[in-house]
């Protein structure tokens, strides 16, 4: 790969990535200022755990695999030409189809879905169950755009999108909770409009560019790509929110895991912009020949792994300082929980960067077998090790899914194309930081240590390892950035 080609690479990820991160980032930071002893706690931050659970399960199911298809299919037209045009629109029309029928499954079965819960609050589903569909609709119709724009290479329509999103969502979640109810349906009511005027926007625009199409025969080959990844993205759902269906009956447990998860989402959705800056280019270079450019399809993918390490681990301390210094309630002990949920992040970039083959060779049905397998550890593991062990159980389940994930794609991988991988960067070290932030974890609690001790450790072990394993990328770096011109 040319050092100029990397530098636009890099260049790219950095504004996707700051983009993408916009919303998530808002999100957590605007969080103290409705957290408090006069505002809302952690039994209510379990109730938008909940809202949460359903909006991203509306959200798997309206998006339909959706996002990466249209990534997919961008490169088998000529972005000019009128089918091009009909299978954009057709995508968005899809979309919009799914969440009309979600809507109407939504409000028919309230009652019905209203008593899988235990807390009262959450049993009159007829009074947040629209919004939370408004909402998950709306989010599949901005990840869509956001892929379609990404792979146009439209940038500022890309950041435009996501920091749009962003200030509509926050700043209705907040008028909201401020002006219409300081509890989770004020919440849920302000994502809903905030996000609902965002995929508006989008749809004018889309409309106005590509016309209103649904062709049937573009929408057989790509509704063939998009259903196992689709299937693949309910059993995700499960494995990310069956363990907050389970603490639903320890609401005050669940407000505090729930927290650090939304913490860790967030870095989660910047690590989704890297990724989605990386494939573009993975996939560019692929479609010249897999065999013939290995070497530049492994420094894409080392680098993507690299960057996504290296921001798990800067992310560490500062989140865990935040919800020190700024939540007042319960919610706090989140900050303890820190280190452990982000190592899943680990896991999940070393999934995507073994499923690239996967998804480039348009062999999808993998991710339907293999996750099967997945889910039911991840729901066995849950429902014993909860009721146990409370939130150490649920992120124990969620490590041990997540790890079956990555070791299963990266074994098909090798199957239908054999990429000489660097082992020691993509499987060795990212495994053994897991290993050792669990260790470093178990002595935390053992020996009653503050979790700043145990977090420092895992940071300043992780970054050093990370500097002696990319020693030559880094130097490499620096003579070019510092070379005298």
């Amino acid at each position: 790969m040319k050092a100029e080609n990397i530098k636009e690479h890099l260049k790219l990820s950095f504004i996707y990535t700051a983009a993408a991160a916009f919303t998530p980032i808002l999100q957590v930071l605007i969080q103290p200022v409705y957290e408090g002893n006069n505002r809302l706690n952690a039994i209510d931050f379990s109730h938008l755990a909940i809202t949460e659970l359903i909006t991203s399960l509306v959200f798997a199911l309206a998006l339909y695999g959706m996002g990466n298809a249209i990534a997919r299919f961008y490169y088998d037209h000529n972005p000019q030409s009128a089918t091009y045009r009909k299978m954009v629109s057709s995508v968005f029309t899809s979309i919009l189809f799914r969440g009309f029928i979600l809507g109407l499954i939504a409000w028919f079965f309230r009652d019905a879905i209203g008593s899988l819960f235990k807390q009262a609050v959450l049993q009159d589903f007829s009074t947040y169950g629209t919004a939370c569909v408004i909402a998950g609709v709306g989010r599949a119709i901005n990840i869509t755009a956001a892929a379609l724009f990404r792979n146009e290479k439209k940038v500022i329509s890309f950041v435009l999108v996501s920091m749009g999103l962003g200030f509509f969502r926050v700043g209705f979640q907040l008028i909201g909770l401020f002006f219409f109810d300081m509890s989770f349906m004020g919440y849920v009511y302000g994502s809903a409009l905030g996000t609902g005027l965002v995929s508006l926007i989008i749809l004018i625009t889309i409309v106005r560019k590509n016309g209103i199409h649904y062709d049937r025969s573009q929408m057989r080959e790509i509704n063939r790509f998009a259903r196992p990844l689709m299937q693949y993205s309910i059993i995700v759902w499960v494995l990310s929110f069956a363990d907050r269906f389970i603490m639903e009956g320890f609401p005050t447990q669940l407000g505090i895991y729930n927290t650090a998860v939304t913490f860790a989402a967030g870095i989660t959705l910047v690590l989704q912009g890297l990724q989605g800056a990386n494939q573009p280019e993975v996939f560019r270079v692929m479609r010249e020949g897999i065999s013939e450019n290995q070497a530049s399809i492994r420094q894409y993918c080392n680098i993507l792994l690299m960057q996504s390490m290296f921001i798990i681990f800067i992310a560490i301390l500062p989140m865990m300082l935040y919800l020190d210094l700024f939540y007042e309630t319960a919610v706090k002990q989140a900050a303890g929980l820190i280190p452990l949920i982000m190592m899943r992040g680990i896991l999940r970039t070393q999934f995507i960067v073994f499923s690239y083959p996967a998804y480039f060779l348009k062999k999808t049905r993998i991710f339907l077998y293999l996750n099967v397998m997945a889910v039911i550890i991840n729901l066995a593991l849950n429902y014993l090790l909860i009721p146990v062990y409370f939130f150490y159980g649920a992120i124990a389940a969620g490590l041990i899914a997540d790890l079956v994930m990555a070791l299963g794609i990266y074994i098909y991988q090798k199957r239908i194309v054999d990429i000489y991988w660097n082992n020691l960067k993509t499987m060795v070290y990212p495994l053994a930081t897991i290993a050792f932030t669990i260790i470093i974890e178990v002595f935390r609690i053992k020996l009653d240590w503050s979790y700043f001790i145990s977090g420092t450790i895992v940071v300043f072990a992780a970054v050093g390892a990370m500097g002696i394993l990319y020693k030559h990328e880094l130097l490499t770096f620096i003579r070019r950035r510092w070379k005298p011109s």
